[in-house]
């Protein structure tokens, strides 16, 4: 998790510094990249597509921090993001006829390079999350049934059943009579009862 912190924090850091140096410098900015502003809304658009979506960008990254689920996902974020940005490069040489290959090669390597961490970071987390239980709360406060066999019925044999329930103790101490029984009272006839 620390690592994969430290990724994210490095991260953010670079996207804030870029994000102000669009915002602050957009005319210098643009002219590493080989662009010349010619017009205001060209500056507005410098500012808020690079500066701006850097910035939210790395707000994001820092606000993922605080949770290991949103760290996986920023992760997940950082590596999509990038690569989908070496894409971009390497379809443009492609498209170009490979003629600007040495343009912006140190942007192209540090893409590649902040995917790779993050993928690692992100492969080290599922590492050490595969061998954690999670106790999953409880949603259902009704008790549970056992499961019903759907199966064919299966032979009745003695025995089977359910438990039979234990003599509840008598409230007076006096036993109920049971027939057959040789300490209850008896039903023989004694020679003053009537005979029935």
């Amino acid at each position: 998790m620390r690592f994969a912190r430290f990724v994210l924090i490095v991260q953010a850091v670079v996207m804030i510094g870029l994000s102000l140096a669009y915002w602050l410098r957009p005319y210098e900015m643009a002219n590493l990249n080989g662009m010349l502003l010619m017009e205001t809304a060209s500056v507005s658009h410098m500012r808020v597509y690079y500066g701006g979506l850097q910035l939210g960008l790395a707000l994001f990254l820092l606000w993922a921090m605080s949770a290991p689920e949103r760290v996986r996902a920023a992760l997940t974020m950082l590596v999509i993001t990038m690569l989908a940005l070496v894409a971009g490069r390497l379809g443009s040489l492609w498209l170009d006829g490979g003629e600007l290959i040495g343009f912006d090669l140190a942007s192209l390597i540090y893409r590649v390079g902040a995917a790779l961490l993050a993928a690692v970071a992100l492969l080290l987390m599922r590492e050490r999350s595969v061998g954690v239980p999670v106790a999953e709360p409880e949603l259902d406060p009704r008790p549970k049934r056992p499961p019903i066999d759907d199966g064919p019925p299966k032979p009745f044999r003695l025995g089977d059943g359910p438990a039979a329930p234990a003599d509840p103790e008598p409230a007076s101490g006096l036993e109920p009579f049971r027939r057959g029984d040789p300490d209850g009272p008896s039903l023989e006839t004694t020679p003053d009862s009537p005979v029935r």
